[in-house]
């Protein structure tokens, strides 16, 4: 597949970063190969299976104030390792476990009396002299890899929001690299997945937004917090991975994703691309329509990525006002020097696209649309030249596409993966995430980067716009951390990732919505 990005878990903080994934050079090839192996497994298939209801999970949870310190110097001492007071400052108590390393495996134990079922921040006091790191176990299941720089003193790292039953549980912290000095760990009872959220914005932030897609928005409002909606990438026009989906689940997601990187004026295909005509049959179905644009570049390579790029986005900005005269005026300024050829080709870029969206306006068919993603990773060329370029980017698409084009179908979906790259409050709908984790960890319900992109855009409603495998419906309702939707990436993560009991109970949940449950339009 085209070259992604593993998110990891981190502390809710501005910043979500993580690791290259499977790589692909050619969308054409990705496409041909996925659809030939969802084909293969389709035609593998029973025919289709009603499934009960299935019953949410969630235990009660008891709040109650709680703080415990358990002194790194009180545990077993593990072998190799010696309880020190000097030279290292800022440790509590007697002392602190020196010496944790890979080489000698030594595992520092605590055990902690539990006394209410509810989630906790755990804090570890670390010191260490050069850069290290270290797993956090609980009960024997890894919740934390803890990574630190060499550290004079000690220093605190938290981890938020770790659920915990009633009774004695036994914490491990096991080194990965490096040398750690450990003086204590303490758990206090978790406030911020109970923070009280902003109330969400009645309305789309287009205030000439069609009567459909006010009931798009409004639908997507009413349901937060009480159902995660399905959604699925397809690879193609064939939809193979939506009626895969169907023939092992029974159901079909209510949100057909798809990308519009083909209808690209520099390296694209538009004349044979077809993702817009079959976005317009699956409305007609009854379905909501998703769409991403991975632009390729205006002149230069033709790739979405910033290697080998020629564009430069900052010679393209100016102060000039662009963003609603016509595309002539705007060869005209150029040719008087007042912007650069890169600004009149980028306009040229987003004029050919809102041409590209227009079928779906004039259809009345509202979209969910997720320009410019991952633009804090800065592997797209959209991101690379920092966040000011970005977000004059996302103002003048924003902008040109509303007010110049009219395209008044879209609720805009802003992915820019950093705070540093938020846009204007006033320009986007719902602010989503793609979170990718490795095959082998469990994708649980994210909590963290919910929180997280929750302080980030107070009043949006949050959505996970890529996945590589689907969230847990038990541990979201949980954690309080339900998202709107989720979009699951196509082959390999359909599949390889994500088994048919995953599909089977996330779809069948009481907890999710598919297209089954979309109420009809009403006019």
């Amino acid at each position: 597949m085209r070259m992604r990005r593993i998110w990891m878990l981190v502390a809710a903080g501005t910043m979500l970063t993580g690791c290259t994934k499977i790589e692909q050079e050619s969308f054409e090839d990705e496409v041909a190969s996925v659809a030939t192996s969802v084909t293969q497994l389709q035609s593998q298939k029973e025919p289709v299976a009603q499934y009960a209801s299935v019953a949410l999970q969630i235990p009660e949870i008891q709040r109650q104030d709680v703080f415990l310190k358990l002194e790194a110097e009180d545990t077993a001492l593990p072998e190799k390792c010696s309880v020190a007071i000097d030279p290292r400052q800022g440790y509590s108590g007697e002392g602190y476990v020196s010496g944790l390393n890979t080489e000698n495996q030594s595992i520092l134990t605590f055990t902690a009396e539990i006394p209410a079922t509810q989630h906790y921040d755990i804090t570890v006091v670390v010191g260490a002299g050069a850069a290290s790191s270290c797993k956090i176990l609980m009960d024997g299941e890894p919740v934390y890899t803890l990574v630190t720089d060499g550290t004079e003193n000690f220093i605190r790292v938290t981890v938020q929001g770790i659920f915990l039953s009633e009774g004695t549980r036994k914490l491990e912290i096991v080194p990965v690299d490096g040398v750690l000095d450990i003086d204590c760990v303490e758990l206090v009872n978790n406030t911020s997945l109970y923070d009280a959220s902003s109330e969400i914005a009645s309305n789309p932030v287009n205030p000439d937004a069609t009567e459909k897609t006010k009931q798009l928005y409004h639908f997507l409002r009413e349901q937060y917090g009480s159902k995660i909606i399905t959604g699925q990438y397809v690879s193609g026009g064939d939809n193979v991975e939506l009626e895969d989906i169907y023939q092992i689940t029974g159901k079909y997601p209510l949100i057909r994703f798809a990308d519009l990187n083909a209808y690209s004026q520099n390296g694209g295909n538009p004349e044979k691309a077809t993702a817009i005509a079959d976005s317009i049959a699956w409305a007609e179905e009854g379905g909501v329509v998703g769409l991403s644009w991975l632009w390729n570049a205006p002149t230069g390579n033709g790739t979405i990525y910033q290697e080998g790029v020629s564009f430069s986005l900052k010679l393209a900005m100016t102060e000039e006002n662009i963003a609603t005269v016509s595309l002539e005026q705007i060869g005209q300024m150029e040719q008087e020097g007042k912007i650069s050829q890169s600004c009149y080709e980028l306009i040229s870029d987003i004029d050919a696209m809102a041409e590209t969206l227009k079928p779906l306006a004039q259809a009345d068919i509202p979209v969910l649309w997720r320009p410019l993603p991952e633009a804090g990773g800065g592997w797209y060329w959209w991101g690379a030249d920092g966040a000011d370029a970005y977000q004059w980017l996302w103002d003048l698409l924003y902008t040109r596409m509303t007010l110049y084009h009219k395209l008044n179908n879209l609720l805009w979906i802003w992915n820019g993966q950093s705070s540093s790259y938020l846009v204007d409050n006033a320009q986007y709908d719902i602010a989503s995430l793609d979170l990718y984790v490795e095959q082998s960890e469990e994708y649980g319900s994210r909590y963290e980067q919910y929180v997280a992109l929750r302080n980030m855009s107070p009043g949006k409603i949050l959505a996970i716009s890529e996945a590589s495998t689907l969230p847990d419906m038990n541990t979201m309702f949980r954690d309080n951390a339900v998202w709107s939707f989720c979009g699951l990436w196509y082959a390999p993560y359909l599949g390889e990732y994500t088994s048919e009991e995953t599909l089977i109970a996330f779809y069948n949940s009481e907890g999710s919505l598919t297209r089954e449950d979309y109420p009809p339009s009403t006019t």
